[in-house]
């Protein structure tokens, strides 16, 4: 399997894979990225809305790879050039996600990918051998929208849950989604909470999908503690939700992190 091109920063050369990929090219032409972040969250920037897309590519790594990984990211990506957004591996944790680890691309759109001519064939040719050495399968990829965040930055709580979400009103659930994080943002405090559409895939059922960020597993495992507090305010979300099931939830950190800034 094939994981990058000179254009793309992200794709997977099984055949099934090409189609959805050629969307790639373009958007991984342009980010700017300056740095490995060990063990932050899944985005490294807190202004991301509507206009801001992501793409991501599941995969299982070899075992033992996972710091090869990382180092290769970090040559790789350590002084590209992009416009926006960033780009980053991911690990998998707790949860219904069956992939060890992930690769999310993400930023503005229309402004995100690589600068044109910041990387030669040759460097991606041998980028993307030395990559696929170290993966043991591809799996599923997606591609969607943020559509609201709250909160501080995703650096400062490095520990997320991703609950991915079968909506019948997404409008009716936006809505609803955000009045339910202002209310309960005294006790959350500058914890990031982001929601947002699957557009291309996204797995059986699920459209949408909510991120909450938090310092590690006992921090989050408190605030759902704090959270249960607030009987009013989740009976109201539930009554005005339009209708929503959690399909799936699982927890990562980021392996490597590069953002534009």
């Amino acid at each position: 399997m094939n994981l990058y091109s000179e254009n793309s920063d992200l794709y997977c050369c099984d055949f099934s894979y090409q189609i959805f990929l050629l969307d790639s090219i373009d958007l991984i032409n342009k980010f700017k990225m300056k740095k490995v972040v060990f063990l932050v969250a899944i985005f490294s920037v807190t202004s991301l809305f509507s206009q801001n897309t992501f793409q991501l590519w599941n995969f299982n790594a070899k075992d033992g790879m996972e710091g090869a990984i990382a180092k290769l990211a970090d040559e790789q990506w350590g002084d590209a050039k992009f416009k926006s957004g960033g780009i980053q591996i991911e690990r998998i944790g707790h949860g219904d996600n069956p992939w060890s680890h992930r690769v999310i691309l993400f930023g503005e759109v229309g402004k995100i990918g690589r600068v044109d001519g910041d990387v030669t064939d040759t460097e991606w040719a041998l980028f993307q051998e030395k990559f696929n050495n170290l993966v043991e399968e591809w799996g599923t990829s997606y591609a969607g929208r943020f559509m609201s965040i709250e909160g501080g930055s995703w650096v400062d709580y490095p520990y997320v849950q991703i609950y991915d979400l079968n909506l019948n009103d997404p409008l009716a659930f936006k809505n609803a989604h955000d009045k339910l994080v202002k209310q309960t943002s005294k006790t959350r405090g500058e914890r990031p909470v982001a929601f947002g559409a699957y557009d291309i895939g996204g797995g059986k059922n699920v459209t949408h999908w909510v991120a909450i960020g938090s310092k590690d597993f006992n921090d989050l495992m408190a605030q759902k503690a704090i959270e249960e507090t607030y009987v009013k305010e989740w009976a109201e979300w539930a009554k005005n939700n339009g209708g929503a099931t959690i399909i799936a939830n699982y927890s990562l950190n980021v392996l490597a992190a590069f953002t534009n800034n």
